[in-house]
């Protein structure tokens, strides 16, 4: 009903190639791609509650906080997540 959903497993820049541009030029990628492909209608992912960076990241294209899973993570701390969901606008 709702359409497709493109599940972002993990999007990851190492330290040093960090506010180069890398994790911005993969997720628009990604959601140029989910544009192209006329069933899919959101974006989701996870981030860890801790990491602000990580949710402005998303937050800056569009994406917001659809829910908090409790004990999300097994083996990091805090085990909590966001789920970020950005629906998909075709012009």
């Amino acid at each position: 009903k709702s359409g497709e959903k493109l599940y972002i497993m993990t999007l990851v820049t190492l330290a040093s190639y960090r506010r180069r541009g890398v994790g911005r030029a993969l997720l628009e990628s990604v959601l140029k791609y989910a544009k192209e492909d006329l069933k899919v209608q959101s974006v989701y992912l996870h981030v860890q509650t801790s990491n602000d960076a990580a949710r402005k990241f998303y937050e800056s294209f569009g994406f917001k906080i659809q829910e908090t899973i409790k004990g999300y993570y097994k083996r990091i701390d805090p085990p909590d997540c966001y789920v970020l969901t950005c629906p998909i606008v075709r012009d």
